[in-house]
C-alpha cells in the first residue's frame, strides 16, 4: 500500500462521520471525502511534511473564521501522529487576555466597537503566545493555555492552568492557527477606531518572525465568514515559497 494511500485511510473515517456539505453532482459523501482528501488535506500535510526542521517545526495557519482552519489543524494534528511525530496545537483563541485585561482594554478604548469585546488584534496575550514559541523551540515542554468563551455570558476568559493541555517536549511541530496570522499593519495609521488596532497588529511582527513557515487559506468570497462555521475546504493555500491553490473541485497546482 503506497505510503499517500495509507494517509489517506487515516484521514478517511474522520471526515466520513463529520458533517459535510456534499455538492449535489456527487454521487456519494464517500467519493466527495476521497476528492477532499486527494486534492486538499493531503497536499497541505506533504508541504507541512516536508518544512520539518530541529528542533521544531513553528507553522502558522491563518484562514477567515469558518474558513476551516480549526478543522485543518486538527487533521494535521493528527497526520503528524500518524506518522510519528508529536505536534502542539494552538489557536489564537487559546491566548485571548483574561477577562480582567480584557475589561481594561475596553475601559482604555471607550466607544470602539473593534475593542469592546475579544477577536481583534489588541486582545491576545502575545507574551504568552511567544513564550510558548520559545518553549517548542528550545525542546522543552509546551503548556498550551485554553479559552472558556462562555464565561462571563459569552464574554470569555481564559481556563485556570490545571485546564491547560501539556505537551511533553521536545515537540516536532508546533501549529498555530488564527484569522489574522500573516496580516501586516498598514505603514500609515487609519483614523478612529481602526487606529489602535493597526498599531496592535505592529506587534504581531515578532509572531511572524518566529515562524518557520506559514499556510494562508484563502476563501472565494468573504461572505462565507457569515454563512460557514468550521467546515469549507475551499480556496487557495499560500506559503512564503509556492501557491497550492484549489477551487472547489479543481485539483491543486504548484507554481
Amino acid at each position: 500500500m503506497s505510503r499517500r494511500l495509507t494517509l489517506g485511510r487515516v484521514l478517511e473515517p474522520l471526515l466520513l462521520s463529520a458533517s459535510v456539505t456534499v455538492p449535489s453532482h456527487y454521487p456519494s459523501k464517500a467519493e466527495y471525502v476521497h476528492q477532499l482528501i486527494d486534492t486538499y488535506y493531503l497536499p497541505v500535510f506533504l508541504w507541512a511534511e516536508k518544512q520539518l526542521r530541529s528542533p521544531c517545526l513553528v507553522l502558522g495557519l491563518s484562514c477567515v473564521q469558518g474558513g476551516g482552519k480549526t478543522t485543518m489543524s486538527s487533521y494535521l494534528e493528527t497526520l503528524f501522529r500518524a506518522t510519528g511525530r508529536t505536534c502542539a496545537t494552538l489557536s489564537l483563541d487559546d491566548v485571548y487576555l483574561p477577562h480582567a485585561d480584557q475589561l481594561k482594554v475596553a475601559a482604555s478604548n471607550p466607544h470602539n466597537p473593534l475593542l469592546e469585546h475579544r477577536g481583534n488584534p489588541g486582545t491576545h496575550d502575545l507574551n504568552l503566545l511567544m513564550s510558548l514559541i520559545d518553549d517548542a523551540s528550545a525542546g522543552r515542554d509546551v503548556l498550551v493555555p485554553r479559552y472558556d468563551k462562555s464565561a462571563y455570558n459569552g464574554r470569555g476568559d481564559r481556563f485556570p492552568k490545571d485546564k491547560w493541555v501539556r505537551y511533553p517536549g521536545p515537540v516536532d511541530v508546533l501549529l498555530i492557527e488564527g484569522w489574522c496570522l500573516g496580516f501586516e499593519a498598514s505603514p500609515t495609521d487609519p483614523p478612529g477606531h481602526l487606529r489602535p488596532v493597526n498599531q496592535a497588529l505592529r506587534e504581531f511582527d515578532r509572531v511572524h518572525a518566529a515562524l518557520s513557515a506559514l499556510i494562508v487559506v484563502h476563501v472565494d468570497d468573504a461572505r462565507w465568514v457569515y454563512t460557514y462555521v468550521g467546515f469549507n475546504p475551499v480556496g487557495c493555500i499560500h506559503t512564503q515559497h509556492n501557491i497550492m491553490t484549489t477551487g472547489g473541485e479543481n485539483k491543486p497546482r504548484l507554481r
